[in-house]
């Protein structure tokens, strides 16, 4: 299989979600070749229609609404296959899809983000290497195939591309006399005391310069990798911050929520569509996010919503210092599938480029293929802000202990942020507790 070579700069992160998968169902490589597949049927009734499962979390309240136009689109392409498209929440999708592969039963095509690496250790991932031809393949930079690869076997093909950016309200700015967009640690604390006001005047807060989604792993660990911290140790064992660099993006973080006071408080709201609302009621100026959420801002407020890239931090080299999380999310398809080559027929079709950007597009992503993202979001300054973050996109390897990862470190943002510990000893902490888990 040859690969397009390419390099992506900046950095961000794709990590694995599962914590201990069942045994091994079936091979996760074709049995017969590429051409052999192309000239045989599959084992079933002439005439009969086959039916492939899909399930996918969804990144849109109008996710089955769209699935069912493109599945539509193909049923029209390919009239003997019939696709089932399966919303499942996000919460529950990586219990759901463990529970089925290891009965025997999984979807025959899923959509995978961080929890595919135990599932293709275990057998689950039908390779695509028989599959994916030179032609199609040469779309995609050298760093999302090795993402989607699992011991150089590709588990998937790259479909959506995301990263963050600080949302901003334009109005609130302008009222506050700023004119430029902060493009350093320092100039955030500045430009967040300035959006911090007392508006009513009766000696309480009621406007912030900005907030985090608790909810949200991403956001508050760039901070750590922005100072020279790394996510993982060299084993992919336990975190890489347990140090300096780690104590001290964590230390800025703690400095915005307690010293500076411009992030809003935890007691403020005690769910995300509460907190959000601070934003969408111009009561918060900033808010760090997945670009996607362009779409859920806009749908959900008028605000005159602007959008920069994060600021940069403190360390010493350009990967580090301008670290923003991004992903890659693939589509795959189930080693215990009856019918290989009609979900390689689907997965082909909806990467098509014309055919991903009705997706992509509607939800707010871009492709990790650059010719799609040149099909979409002409004239959007918002989406120009991340797209020129896409163009950089470097993805980080997996880990098998990922799910503990993201389990701890909502916790310790959560300890800092309520003052409940000192960053040096959430940092201690959360070290520990991965060690207990990894033994490392």
């Amino acid at each position: 299989m040859r690969r397009k070579t390419a390099m992506f700069l900046c950095a961000s992160m794709a990590i694995g979600l599962l914590a201990g998968c069942g045994g091994g169902a079936g091979g996760n490589t074709p049995s017969e070749s590429k051409e052999d597949k192309s000239t045989e049927s599959s084992d079933k009734e002439s005439g009969e229609k086959v039916k492939l499962t899909f399930w996918k979390s969804p990144h849109s309240d109008r996710e089955d609404d769209i699935w069912a136009g493109m599945i539509e689109d193909f049923n029209k392409e390919n009239p003997h296959i019939e696709v089932e498209f399966l919303n499942v929440a996000w919460d529950s999708v990586v219990e759901k899809e463990t529970a089925a592969f290891s009965a025997g039963s999984g979807p025959d095509i899923s959509f995978q983000t961080e929890q595919f690496p135990l599932y293709a250790k275990n057998g689950y991932l039908l390779s695509l290497d028989d599959y994916a031809e030179d032609e199609k393949l040469a779309g995609y930079p050298e760093s999302a195939l090795e993402y989607c690869s699992q011991d150089g076997k590709l588990m998937g093909i790259p479909f959506v591309a995301l990263n963050s950016v600080m949302f901003y309200n334009k109005d609130m700015f302008e009222e506050a006399g700023i004119t430029q967009v902060p493009t350093t640690w320092e100039e955030l604390r500045e430009t967040a005391k300035k959006l911090t006001q007392d508006k009513d005047g009766n000696g309480e807060t009621d406007q912030w310069g900005m907030m985090f989604e608790m909810d949200d792993y991403w956001q508050p660990l760039s901070y750590i990798i922005q100072a020279g911290a790394d996510m993982w140790n060299k084993n992919l064992t336990n975190i890489g911050f347990n140090n300096d660099q780690g104590v001290e993006g964590l230390t800025f973080f703690d400095q915005l929520y307690h010293e500076d006071q411009v992030v809003l408080p935890l007691e403020k709201y005690t769910n995300r569509d509460e907190e959000r609302a601070y934003f969408y009621n111009g009561e918060v100026a900033m808010f760090p996010q997945q670009i996607h959420y362009t779409n859920i801002i806009k749908e959900a407020s008028d605000i005159n919503l602007g959008a920069f890239a994060l600021p940069q931090g403190p360390a010493g080299d350009e990967e580090h210092a301008k670290w923003n999380f991004a992903n890659i999310g693939m589509l795959s398809i189930s080693s215990q599938t009856k019918y290989p080559d009609e979900a390689w027929k689907f997965v082909e079709f909806i990467t098509r480029p014309e055919v991903e950007k009705i997706y992509l597009s509607e939800v707010g992503f871009f492709s990790p293929q650059l010719a799609t993202n040149d099909m979409m979001y002409e004239g959007d300054e918002i989406m120009a802000v991340a797209a020129e973050g896409i163009k950089k996109l470097q993805v980080s390897p997996a880990s098998d202990y990922a799910n503990a990862m993201l389990q701890n470190l909502k916790i310790m943002y959560e300890n800092v942020a309520r003052g409940e510990k000192s960053p040096a000893d959430a940092v201690q902490s959360m070290y520990d507790s991965m060690k207990a888990i990894s033994g490392e």
